[in-house]
């Protein structure tokens, strides 16, 4: 957002001095404000194109998913249909869920022990989530059994390692105050779980990014448009 409104000052400033230097300037500015419509209507063509295309993956991905509304629980969530039967999890286990913010969520589980913390990683490549301390909110026991929730960027950075190898060989690691407490493989129904659940968190979350950006540049060509038509610029540069 700043760089374009940057963009569109300097261009007025430029503008504001044109009328002293004759027609020509003039022309020449209208047509550098001109090209700038022209190349923002491109960008939002190109944003138009990808909405589209991510809103369809979007669709097809939620036909493989459940609302779930619990009254236990704080609000509703997307969960993978095939797997919704083994949640909660009552041993030890991992689960990603889709809240009614659109918040990538994990939910981890071991049982027996205590743990703070998750790490996964495949050949070379590795990512953990954020500490969550016991505080029987987000970070809850129940017997022998820990449940902990990860959100956030390193909980996105987790998902996204495991749906990017879940092909390959994936473990599991439990931290508790920086130390390896367990290290298990996840199984293959549960990386498809987790990819899925990526994939539907990750191209919505990406179509939301490209509407605010196709909107910012509405808003850009519009500013130029006024701006040039002040100048004695063309009529008709209309944004659909």
């Amino acid at each position: 957002m700043k760089k374009w409104f940057i963009g569109v000052l300097a261009l007025l400033a430029a503008g504001c001095g044109s009328g002293n230097k004759g027609e020509q300037a003039r022309a020449d500015y209208n047509r550098s404000l001109g090209d700038s419509i022209e190349i923002a209507r491109q960008e939002i063509d190109s944003c138009d194109n990808q909405i589209k295309v991510l809103r369809d993956k979007v669709g097809r991905w939620l036909l493989d998913f459940t609302e779930v509304n619990n009254p236990r629980e704080a609000g509703s969530y997307l969960i993978y249909t095939k797997m919704k039967d083994a949640y909660p999890l009552t041993k030890t286990g991992l689960m990603a869920r889709i809240n009614d913010n659109g918040q990538f969520e994990l939910v981890a589980v071991l049982n027996p022990g205590q743990f703070d913390q998750i790490g996964v990683s495949s050949g070379e490549k590795e990512a953990r989530s954020a500490v969550v301390p016991n505080d029987q909110a987000l970070n809850y026991r129940n017997g022998q059994m820990t449940t902990v929730m990860f959100s956030g960027k390193e909980a996105d950075e987790v998902g996204q390692l495991i749906a990017s190898n879940a092909i390959n060989t994936v473990k599991l690691s439990f931290y508790n105050n920086g130390d390896i407490r367990v290290t298990n493989p996840i199984s293959t129904p549960t990386l498809n779980m987790i990819m899925a659940t990526w994939q539907l968190y990750s191209d919505q979350r990406e179509a939301n990014r490209l509407e605010r950006r196709a909107q910012m540049l509405h808003e850009k060509v519009n500013v130029l448009r006024a701006h040039r038509d002040r100048n004695g610029g063309l009529d008709g540069d209309t944004v659909k």
